[in-house]
């Protein structure tokens, strides 16, 4: 597998946008992308350590995504946006779980850097950021709160990704991270859900029957099927299971 960079990443990102008819710049609604991408969501408490995880039949026909609705509306947004990678570029049919201790291995590196990309195009990021911080590389908080909020991502991922961009310098990096993020976005008047958890048992398909369906018609072992129900069902993992 072979590690994607920052452009190709960006390419990735582009070719996916522009299958689903969007532009460069625009945000992404992650519920309107599952309906898009015809993939079955759900969003379920889990352990604390499971961001989320997804599932693909041998024919790539029936695609699975659970998430933890315990995290934030902003690490939700990320999470569906990795576990997409993994399901649209990667031939593993087998359950990939996405934990808070996973290993960065090229996998989980390449999914981190589509997501980005994705939800947050370089493009639309620049394009959103006034033209003396630009030049400056000194992003304001005022701005900085803004663009997590148009794009739907937490704090910390979009310093993340203007690091990654080079729009910021190492200083002003550090300031943005120190901030009290909830406190400066209530103080600013911006919404705080994006910083809360939520979803709690919203389901975009109906993820049960369709698991059902797969395991009838052997396009995946039972095995996987249980696993699939005892996330749904019990919100957690148990010992005997590798995620």
């Amino acid at each position: 597998m072979n590690k994607l960079t920052i452009d190709t990443a960006e390419a990735l990102a582009l070719q996916l946008r522009s299958k689903l008819g969007l532009g460069t710049h625009e945000p992404i609604n992650a519920k309107t992308l599952i309906r898009q991408l015809d993939y079955m969501l759900h969003y379920r408490p889990l352990s604390e350590s499971l961001l989320g995880m997804s599932l693909k039949s041998p024919d790539s026909l029936y695609k699975f995504i659970l998430i933890n609705s315990n995290t934030t509306r902003g690490r939700q947004h990320f999470t569906i946006a990795h576990e997409i990678y993994h399901l649209e570029f990667e031939e593993d049919i087998y359950p990939h779980y996405n934990r808070t201790d996973r290993e960065v291995n090229v996998s989980e590196r390449n999914a981190d850097m589509f997501a980005c990309a994705l939800l947050m195009p370089r493009q639309g990021i620049i394009s959103k950021i006034p033209a003396s911080e630009l030049a400056s590389k000194n992003i304001s908080i005022e701005t900085c709160l803004t663009l997590g909020q148009l794009y739907g991502v937490s704090h910390s991922t979009l310093v993340f990704r203007l690091k990654e961009l080079k729009l910021i310098t190492q200083e002003n990096e550090q300031k943005l991270m120190q901030i009290k993020v909830k406190q400066e976005a209530y103080y600013r008047g911006f919404d705080l859900s994006l910083y809360n958890s939520g979803n709690n048992n919203v389901m975009i398909s109906d993820y049960g029957l369709e698991a059902r369906q797969l395991y009838n018609e052997e396009k995946i072992s039972e095995g996987h099927y249980l696993e699939l129900l005892r996330l749904i069902y019990d919100g957690k993992c148990e010992d005997n299971i590798r995620c």
